[in-house]
């Protein structure tokens, strides 16, 4: 059965081959099946099917035909995932939002409309987003072509290919960045120890801000050609020392729907259960069980200096911003105070504070 959909992303030279091969272990010794995709642009590239050089194809067109080779791969490994009688994980080296970076968003909003396909939809079929950084930031001795036959990019290149790969994952709910802050074996432990959290206790790597939005905020933040996603979150009775969450996210008018059970503990949180449900159950679950708190939210996830924050405006004009742990608040971004133990700040807890300063995002 299928339990995960894993996607390792980021700017070439990153790391993720090791990365995939130490995962596999890894989950494989904890009794998990792991079914891997490999890089679909390097094994079309290496065929002789390339968008450079002789005889080559318009970027565009090659990346349809990357669109639908990644669509079929995934499904016929969901399918067999869905078979076997066994916990499985497939594990992607890049996924289909990594198409969104060689091309523009116009394009991408075409290729997706030709063949009827939902952008929330796709990007939600992954339960885990990896970025590792290109070692062209920070460790650029590090960095080499010669391992892959496919890859042409120079260090500005491969930096601007990784800062295009966070633009175009970062609306994604579980989207993580592993930096180059520490050498390599400890930055594939740290990819690692991302995989083993999203299966176990997740320790809370991640701080919350009560912020006031400037003027130009979402000036600077239109150019980084985000998207915003809104999300209702409705909490469930259930027994104290646990929290049921029922979640819609919706954007451009299509929804996808999850039911979350958890505990938290002053910051920390453990995921009991997490899992994609359809619109019927979401809906069943609304009648049965009775209703503690509702809230509505947009939130509007970027990538900023190697970092991904979350921006979450709710409907009565407060924003709290998430960032990682160590993460300093971008400079277009005024901040209040850290709530990250304030319990009143819990989404579960949160009522009208009205702290914040309003201002209308587009």
């Amino acid at each position: 059965m299928l339990v995960a959909k894993i996607c390792l992303t980021g700017g070439p030279c990153g790391g993720k081959s090791t990365a995939l091969a130490k995962i596999e272990k890894e989950l494989t010794d904890m009794g998990y099946k792991v079914l891997i995709i490999n890089e679909v642009a390097t094994r079309i590239i290496n065929s002789g099917i390339k968008p450079f050089g002789d005889d080559s194809i318009s970027m565009l067109d090659f990346e349809e035909i990357m669109l639908k080779e990644q669509l079929t791969e995934e499904e016929c490994y969901e399918k067999v995932a869905k078979l076997i009688d066994r916990k499985c994980v497939i594990l992607c080296d890049r996924g289909i939002f990594d198409i969104k970076s060689f091309i523009s968003d116009e394009e991408f909003d075409s290729l997706l409309n030709k063949y009827n396909l939902s952008k929330l939809e796709l990007i939600d079929s992954y339960n885990l987003v990896i970025n590792l950084d290109t070692v062209a930031k920070g460790a650029e001795e590090f960095y080499t072509t010669d391992n892959n036959e496919a890859r042409s990019e120079g260090i500005k290149d491969a930096i601007i290919r990784d800062d295009k790969c966070q633009e175009a994952w970062s609306p994604h709910s579980n989207f993580k960045v592993i930096d180059n802050s520490t050498n390599f074996e400890e930055k594939v432990k740290r990819v690692v120890d991302t995989v083993k959290n999203y299966f176990g206790i997740e320790k809370r790597n991640s701080k919350k801000y009560l912020v006031n939005i400037k003027d130009n905020t979402m000036d600077i933040l239109n150019e980084k050609e985000i998207s915003s996603v809104q999300i209702k979150q409705t909490y469930l009775s259930t027994d104290k020392d646990c929290e049921m969450r029922l979640r819609k996210r919706t954007l451009n008018g299509d929804s996808t729907y999850y039911i979350t059970v958890k505990k938290n503990d002053y910051g920390k949180e453990r995921i009991i259960t997490e899992e994609k449900i359809d619109k019927k159950a979401y809906e069943r679950l609304l009648e049965q069980k009775t209703v503690v708190n509702e809230v509505n939210k947009e939130r509007i996830s970027f990538a900023y200096d190697d970092n991904v924050y979350k921006l979450d405006h709710f409907e009565d004009g407060t924003y709290i911003l998430e960032a990682p742990e160590n993460a300093q608040i971008p400079p277009f971004i005024d901040l209040i105070e850290d709530v990250t133990l304030d319990d009143n700040y819990y989404n579960i807890n949160f009522k009208n504070k009205n702290n914040s300063k309003v201002i209308k995002i587009s």
